[in-house]
């Protein structure tokens, strides 16, 4: 077995860690040629990455160059190694997994994260080019080191998993001029041993092998869209099935133990083997090991998960003619080519427009169901997919930002149908239906789409100022008219509407998460007229403020036009939260500090509002209460200038 192999099979990522012993996450026993004196102890950081308050951009691809941990003795450790490239728009619900690697015990105080804009492709939503991207006079390279909660730095003890979520504050991080297209990075982002949310995690990894006896298999990290080979993988997770676990493998659905089965006798007949990706969707399991567990929901193998001979495109479908399929937004991934060395093109490329070709022998598989009847008819215009088959854009590729055009032929591939998230105002309500006036479309502003053929005749044709939605058993007869309404689903097949969607939730803009944004020009010093235990209460007198606004979902508020200027208060109306609350204030110069408290995070408020460092931004994040114009967040930001 080569070393790049073994590499693949024990989690081990580079011949350093080898060389001096260390032992990765999932290895039990001290490397041959390593004595004990030598053997470094180890937990395992459960690292993972979302994007906040992404509310203004259909796309926002960056690299994450390195996460570097600083022990309290000022020992540090890479705990990501080679940089990996994320579309944070599509990291905000759906937390990634991205590394699980061993790292020497100890408690770690600080997280540097360097972001890397080289290759950035950014697009504001409602915008057919990319922005211009301005970053600060130091450069593409942008790190940022956050100081974590002293109450709960990130411990790790011997062979345990601690968990350790990282989140890019987008709303916080950039500065917005739709005039010119321009988006001025000003980084901010969190780093935290007590996670804010409880979003949908994905784990993707590598095959090592599967117990049907213990219900589980075995991968090595290799998240987001990685596909070098010579990148190596980022430690070892169990990933858990149940009963119920969804499996799509190469586009065949299963459920529970026979979904377990076909990896197996794949496995055994060799169609498995340490190449092959996995991708899961769960929830982070027991941490009481070195290896943590994963508990999924879904799982998707072979060419449902980007196989070697396969190429996969991702996003809207805008418009439909036939078996041909305009996608907005597209991400392109292509498996890279083991034999062209080290590349140095990102993995994966952004497609403001791209075209998908199906036909009869194209698998079409709906994500999470074990759905009969589909087709390539059940693909229809707002649907958000992925797509595998042959593209037309050779790999490797020489930039992200290529103005190439891309099609990819899906006629012997498969298509995924992703649930897709619709929002709009209620126009009309009755049992089992709602008629909308439509917002936002799977991340894209109606303007986007091109709805010809939707309907059963151009009469019936989705019409965005009337979006007629089937809600099941939620009955909207009683909602107010205009009131903001979100709903998951699937698109209805093409040529059959309408319904032009049906939902599996209809969830009031109430009950959604709001995001209230505040950014004064050149920074303030007196950005509040309070802030202590009664809350934060924001100085809308302030001639500074270039925006201020509650936003939630696709709808703003000026918070100039209410009656007064909002508390924001941390915490939840019912008092009861589900999760913890995060509060942080830096940045990237200085760094961001994070607090878990109140009263830690008001005394150093009150510290930095001395008169001599101005703040950029604010940013809360949680539940908008109208009745007592409050704002209960679940996320305090406040970026300094």
């Amino acid at each position: 077995m080569s070393f790049d192999r073994a590499r693949a099979r024990t989690g081990v990522w580079g011949v350093l860690r080898a060389a001096i012993c260390v032992v990765g996450a999932g290895i039990a026993v001290a490397l041959a040629g390593c004595s004990a004196s030598t053997r470094v102890y180890n937990g395992t950081p459960v690292l993972t990455l979302t994007g906040v308050a992404t509310g203004d951009f259909s796309s926002y691809i960056v690299g994450i160059s390195s996460v570097i941990l600083t022990r309290k003795d000022g020992f540090t450790y890479p705990a990501l190694s080679s940089e990996e490239q994320v579309n944070l728009t599509k990291r905000t619900n759906l937390t990634e997994l991205l590394t699980a690697l061993g790292v020497p015990q100890g408690t770690y105080t600080k997280v540097s994260i360097t972001l890397d804009y080289s290759n950035a492709t950014v697009y504001l939503k409602g915008d057919s080019t990319a922005a211009k991207v301005v970053t600060p006079s130091s450069g593409s390279l942008q790190t940022l080191t956050v100081t974590l909660d002293p109450a709960h730095p990130l411990v790790l003890n011997l062979d345990q998993s601690t968990p350790l979520a990282i989140d890019v504050n987008l709303a916080a991080s950039n500065s917005i001029d739709q005039s010119t297209n321009t988006v001025t990075v000003k980084p901010f982002l969190t780093a935290t041993a007590q996670p804010a949310d409880n979003n949908l995690i994905r784990a993707r990894g590598l095959f090592v092998y599967v117990d049907t006896s213990k219900n589980n298999f075995t991968v090595n990290l290799k998240p987001l869209d990685d596909t070098y080979y010579y990148s190596g993988t980022f430690g070892a997770l169990t990933v858990d099935t149940s009963s119920s676990t969804y499996f799509d493998i190469d586009g065949t659905p299963y459920t529970g133990s026979a979904g377990l089965a076909q990896i197996a006798q794949q496995s055994n007949s060799g169609e498995l083997s340490s190449d092959s990706t996995i991708v899961s969707y769960g929830t982070i399991g027991d941490l009481s090991t070195i290896t943590p567990d994963f508990n999924a929901t879904q799982v998707y193998v072979g060419s449902s998960a980007v196989s070697p001979g396969a190429d996969e495109v991702r996003g809207t479908v805008s418009a439909r003619s036939g078996n041909s399929l305009t996608l907005r937004g597209a991400t392109y991934i292509c498996p890279q080519d083991i034999s062209s060395g080290y590349p140095s093109e990102p993995p994966a490329i952004h497609f403001e427009s791209a075209t998908v070709d199906i036909g009869p022998s194209t698998k079409v598989t709906e994500d999470g169901a074990v759905a009969s009847g589909l087709s390539t008819q059940s693909i229809s215009v707002g649907q958000d997919i992925y797509a595998t088959g042959q593209g037309s854009v050779s790999c490797p590729r020489a930039s992200t930002n290529s103005t190439a055009s891309l099609t990819l032929n899906a006629t012997s591939g498969e298509v995924r149908l992703k649930p897709t998230t619709l929002w709009g105002t209620l126009t009309a309500g009755t049992a089992g239906s709602a008629t909308l006036d439509l917002l936002e479309l799977g991340e894209h502003v109606p303007t986007d789409f091109n709805f010809a053929g939707t309907g059963i005749s151009s009469a019936n044709d989705a019409n965005p100022a009337s979006y007629v939605v089937d809600t099941g058993t939620t009955d909207e007869s009683a909602t107010a008219s205009s009131t903001l309404l979100a709903a998951d689903g699937l698109v209805t097949p093409f040529g059959s509407a309408p319904p032009d969607f049906t939902a599996s939730a209809v969830t009031p803009g109430t009950s959604e998460p709001s995001t209230l944004i505040v950014e004064w020009n050149g920074g303030t010093t007196s950005p509040f007229t309070t802030y202590g235990s009664s809350g934060l209460v924001v100085n809308l007198g302030n001639s500074s403020i270039d925006t201020d606004l509650i936003r939630t979902g696709p709808q703003s508020t000026q918070l100039s036009s209410l009656s007064s200027s909002p508390t924001i208060l941390p915490g939840c109306p019912s008092g009861a939260c589900t999760s913890n609350v995060e509060y942080s204030i830096g940045n990237v110069k200085n760094g961001v500090s994070e607090f878990g408290s109140a009263s830690s995070f008001l005394s150093d408020l009150s510290s930095t509002l001395n008169g001599s460092n101005a703040v950029f931004k604010l940013v809360a994040i949680g539940t908008y209460d109208s009745a007592n114009n409050t704002l209960y967040a679940q996320r305090i930001a406040v970026a300094l200038e």
